[in-house]
């Protein structure tokens, strides 16, 4: 009974989405959910490639060209999700009993690039870049706003246990979404994001796209660098990064796994709480 009445109360409440309305479409066999530095770029191809978007099949090479790469997030909200109707038509879908499923990334390897996208070199000529807007609140929670200095990943996470949710970028603020609380909705990790996509493609009967060469690649990842061990890396990540450092070197691969057991690790834990608490992968 009380099961029942709090169903009902929370059907009555409208979901709220935010800045990330799921991937949906009358043809498409699941609500997909997304979280920016998670794979988005890839995803937002694959799902518009699998719905054969009118858009982007027969716009012909101008299409192409303003959609390719991180274009294909203009499509998504300026195009897909931008009727009055669209995220009406979201929530029906999950009220409604669709299979909903959850991209999800390592927390702390999303913090981590996260935070390298805040020490691009690009943050210091173009001040409307998100990771610029991220560096200057960082500056300004130490106390100074000096865009041309430098500060360690372990002050970007502290700077985010300091800030309330609403105040940080989609691009470094946690996975979950409270919506997600009490409903079935079903994980898949990014790791091996193609190896995910073609077991759900043979899963709902969609067609084999995940191996068409090019389709995932989103066009702004860099190579990283050899694992270290956890103290080295842990030492690493408290020193201060300037504007464009690791775009003259290959940065640190950094996971919950080889912060296991560190200081920064367990900070990490106590600030994406919620995401390691709602998807136990990590």
């Amino acid at each position: 009974m009380i099961g029942q009445l709090l169903a009902g109360a929370r059907a009555l409440v409208p979901l709220q989405f935010g800045q990330r309305p799921p991937l949906w479409s009358p043809e498409f066999p699941f609500l997909l959910l997304w979280s920016h530095k998670a794979a988005s770029t890839a995803l937002a191809q694959w799902f518009f490639a699998q719905i054969g978007s009118p858009q982007l099949r027969d716009g012909g090479q101008e299409a192409a060209r303003r959609y390719a790469g991180l274009g294909i997030h203009a499509y998504q909200f300026d195009v897909h999700c931008r009727s009055a109707s669209y995220r009406w038509h979201c929530r029906r879908a999950l009220a409604g009993g669709a299979p909903v499923i959850k991209f999800v990334r390592d927390p702390a390897a999303r913090a981590f690039s996260g935070f390298l996208a805040t020490r691009r070199a690009v943050v210091l000529e173009r001040p409307d870049f998100w990771g610029a807007r991220v560096s200057r609140q960082v500056f300004a929670w130490k106390g100074h706003t000096d865009i041309d200095g430098s500060y360690s990943f372990a002050e970007f996470v502290e700077w985010l246990a300091c800030t309330a949710p609403a105040r940080q970028n989609p691009h470094v603020r946690g996975q979950h979404m409270g919506f997600e609380s009490g409903r079935r909705i079903e994980t898949v990790r990014i790791e091996n994001l193609v190896e995910q996509l073609a077991g759900l493609e043979q899963r709902f009967g969609l067609p084999g796209l995940s191996a068409t060469p090019g389709l995932l690649d989103s066009g702004h990842h860099r190579p990283r660098s050899g694992s270290l061990g956890p103290v080295a890396l842990e030492q690493l990540l408290r020193q201060p990064v300037a504007p464009g450092a690791f775009e003259r070197e290959a940065a640190p691969q950094v996971d919950s796994a080889v912060l296991a057991g560190t200081a920064l690790g367990d900070r990490l834990r106590q600030v994406f709480a919620a995401d390691y608490r709602a998807y136990p992968l990590y």
